[in-house]
């Protein structure tokens, strides 16, 4: 099945839903229901397929005509909110990129090296304990590769020495999040990091003889996985190096962010 027949169905099959639901409501008298109900998803399904062959312009006038049409029409909510909501997240967004900047350099850590082309094992020197820190803000704080953390302003950097991973789940809500796998020691089996956030960049270094698989999405801002590039609104990605279930060590990733970039860059 292709990317466009997929969309009309999950489509279809919404707009059947609440045809379904308009029905019984208007037989409860909760709700006056008629064809009207259905447009938005008529420009749902344009404006995506116009986004997905590129005609991004186009798709997006269509696409904040069905979202303001449908949460107008079924929730009763003042396409004047709506608009509001989506203009303060815009203004957001832009005011966040222009701090940043454009195109974000990517720094690789001085602890890393680039491959060569050849397996290395991991090495058995003596491990340390992960730090984390944050001081953009003025705030330093450190961690010893916790199972939770949560920072709602600051820096979280795992970029230092050897330091021995474990599953983690990671929140964060302004400031950018820098981890360094080819610096820890990886435990056999899978290892799964999670990692969410509001505004910032998130950055992972992984050495490119280690088993990834990775799922990724942010709502406005940039994915760049190894090479692979997403941009705009409501991205997200998924990718798995090969061999990855059959690998005895590997990590699984999980990113969400709301504004900002994601960056899995492969050393």
């Amino acid at each position: 099945m292709t990317r466009e027949s997929l969309l009309f169905s999950y489509l279809l099959g919404a707009a059947i839903i609440f045809t379904g639901l308009g029905i019984l409501f208007d037989m409860l008298g909760l709700k006056d229901f008629n064809l009207v109900g259905l447009f938005p998803f008529l420009f749902l399904y344009f404006g995506l397929k116009w986004w997905s062959r590129g005609k991004k312009i186009r798709g997006s006038v269509l696409l904040f005509i069905g979202i303001t049409s449908f949460f107008a029409y079924w929730l009763n909510i003042d396409p004047g909110r709506i608009m509001g909501l989506m203009l303060s997240i815009l203004f957001i967004y832009f005011g966040y990129r222009m701090i940043r900047g454009k195109s974000k350099k990517i720094e690789i850590p001085q602890s890393s090296r680039p491959g060569d082309g050849l397996a290395r094992p991991i090495s058995h020197e003596p491990l340390e304990q992960a730090t984390v820190c944050g001081d953009e803000f003025g705030f330093t704080y450190s961690f010893h590769s916790p199972e939770h953390k949560h920072s709602l302003i600051g820096n979280l950097f795992l970029t230092g020495s050897r330091w021995q991973l474990q599953d983690m789940n990671i929140w964060h809500g302004i400031g950018d999040v820098k981890i360094d796998l080819s610096r820890a020691y990886i435990p056999d089996g899978e290892t799964v990091i999670i990692i969410n956030g509001w505004i910032g960049d998130i950055d992972i270094y992984v050495p490119y003889d280690l088993a990834v698989s990775l799922t990724a999405s942010v709502n406005f801002g940039d994915i760049d996985v190894f090479g692979n590039k997403q941009g705009g609104i409501n991205r997200s990605m998924t990718l798995s190096t090969s061999g990855y279930l059959n690998s005895d060590k590997r990590v699984r990733l999980v990113v969400s962010l709301l504004i900002g970039d994601i960056d899995v860059i492969q050393l």
